[in-house]
């Protein structure tokens, strides 16, 4: 039986919530569920309960304007939260771009000496700027990169500071994104489904598991030992290895 984790996973968007957590437990399946507003982590942290999913303190890039009054309670609630995400920049359609920056900027700073955490970071079309904000310091939080898109000059810089790199089966559909992946150790890679956003009708544990196929047939790798390394990776995720 693979050993399976989902370090981007949105629970609260799910059709069916309780059949969603009802697959995690039944398969367990080590969960980082991402939240988009800190007042949905508070919603969630409340609601649901299970040893196998733990719930990311959120706020994500499109909503900071529009939601702009909970920055204070996203900064009340960060020191306690050791998982963090969705947050980052996106840039895809240039509106907001100072504000984000800046957003980003202090959580980035606010969390930059703290061992315990884990950014899930959103970096659609800003990547350059997401890896050009982390470089701006030493980095003692794990920074995930999610469903990276960026360019090889950028991905060369985010390796260099010790990015994680989580990947979806929809990547390992596209020939850009495969391109990337070849280019990134296996020792870096980490599994993600950003469900329920892939708009492929697969079960949860069946879509982690087709990941671990077909990298191991993009790396030329045995299966058994991507699942053994990308379990790996998540452990030392886990403890600051």
């Amino acid at each position: 039986m693979m050993r399976l984790y989902d370090t981007h996973f949105h629970l609260d968007l799910q059709k069916d919530i309780s059949a969603a957590i009802n697959e995690i437990n039944s398969n367990q399946i080590y969960t980082i569920a991402m939240t988009n507003l800190p007042v949905l982590y508070e919603k969630e942290l409340r609601k649901y309960e299970s040893s196998y999913i733990r719930i990311a303190l959120g706020f994500h890039p499109e909503l900071i304007v529009e939601y702009q009054k909970m920055i204070p309670i996203m900064w009340k609630l960060l020191p306690n939260a050791r998982y963090v995400g969705e947050v980052g920049l996106d840039f895809t359609d240039n509106k907001y771009r100072n504000e984000q920056i800046s957003f980003f900027c202090e959580l980035v700073e606010r969390c930059r000496y703290d061992e315990t955490k884990i950014l899930s970071i959103h970096s659609r079309k800003a990547e350059k700027e997401v890896v050009e904000i982390l470089k701006q310091g030493p980095i003692c939080f794990r920074p995930i990169l999610h469903w990276y898109s960026g360019n090889f000059t950028v991905l060369k810089e985010a390796l260099e500071i010790g990015c994680y790199f989580s990947v979806n089966i929809r990547m390992l559909m596209s020939q850009k994104a495969r391109r990337i992946l070849e280019m990134i150790p296996i020792e870096r890679l980490i599994l993600e489904t950003d469900s329920p956003f892939l708009s492929i009708n697969v079960r949860h544990s069946n879509s982690l598991a087709d990941v671990i196929v077909k990298l191991a047939q993009l790396k030329s790798m045995p299966v058994e030992v991507v699942e053994k390394n990308l379990w790996h990776n998540f452990e030392c995720i886990l403890k600051n290895c």
